[in-house]
């Protein structure tokens, strides 16, 4: 079976849908303080420097994480200002993107954190 265009389209979101609630409001956190920590003072940075410091984090929950950073139009929270060979042993130095956060994605991130330190807590 043939799927048009919009079917297509539906379908993918869909997938995309599923693996983005893969990566779990502890890992965003993480990832959130972490961008800050690197690009807060405006400093140039690619998922290289997010997978130095949170290794066990895995590569894809850090792909998803950029993916969904730079998807959002409103606010603009990233923009990519050029490329760097991946320090993943097994992409073979295939090139990742560099960004840079923008001053209204620093208030989204920010914001973002202030909102998750304002929600109850699950007890264990």
């Amino acid at each position: 079976m043939t799927l048009t265009p919009e079917q297509a389209r539906q379908q993918a979101n869909k997938q995309l849908a599923a693996l983005y609630a893969t990566v779990t409001d502890w890992t965003e956190a993480l990832f959130d303080q972490a961008l800050l920590a690197i690009a807060g003072t405006g400093r140039p940075f690619s998922a290289n420097d997010l997978w130095q410091v949170l290794p066990d984090t895995g590569r894809a929950a850090c792909g998803l994480y950029f993916a969904k950073l730079t998807h959002l139009r409103s606010p603009q929270v990233l923009i990519r200002i050029g490329f760097e060979p991946s320090i993943n042993p097994k992409a073979h130095g295939k090139p990742v993107n560099v960004y840079a956060l923008t001053a209204p994605g620093l208030d989204y991130i920010k914001q973002r954190q202030a909102d998750r330190a304002k929600k109850p807590q699950a007890v264990a």
